[in-house]
């Protein structure tokens, strides 16, 4: 059976997580800028245009590629070794009702690793609240 190459074959997986700042461009800054993005994401973010490099520690890195952002709104990444039409979207919501923010995120994930990915992005979220978010 044929596939399209446009439906990824991976689950997407949304997650939402309160943030304690009230301050949108501290939070755009934490999810869109390199220097934001290696005080909580990664160890160390370097960017080319809207080329970014991400790595962990000494031997781990992944190239990813900013395919869709909206200033103080949402940045959208596609992994360059993941799957076509895939992506990793980090969305800043305000609750009119509390006027308190949040961080919904996007991602995909294969059926049997959709665990370990919303445990990768809690131990992401606490290091960004540990950043004063």
């Amino acid at each position: 059976m044929a596939t399209d190459k446009n439906i990824p074959a991976k689950t997407k997986v949304v997650l939402e997580y309160g943030l304690s700042s009230q301050s949108v461009p501290m939070i755009w800054d934490a999810i869109s800028t390199a220097p934001g993005l290696t005080s909580w994401f990664a160890d160390d973010v370097r960017t080319d245009g809207k080329n970014f490099s991400f790595i962990w520690g000494k031997n781990e890195s992944r190239e990813a590629e900013l395919i869709n952002c909206r200033q103080n709104t949402y940045v959208r990444f596609h992994w360059m070794d993941d799957e076509p039409g895939t992506y990793f979207e980090m969305r800043i919501h305000k609750n009119d009702l509390t006027s308190n923010y949040s961080l919904e995120i996007i991602d995909f994930a294969d059926s049997d690793a959709e665990e370990d990915v919303r445990s990768l992005w809690d131990t992401s979220m606490e290091a960004l609240r540990r950043c004063g978010l």
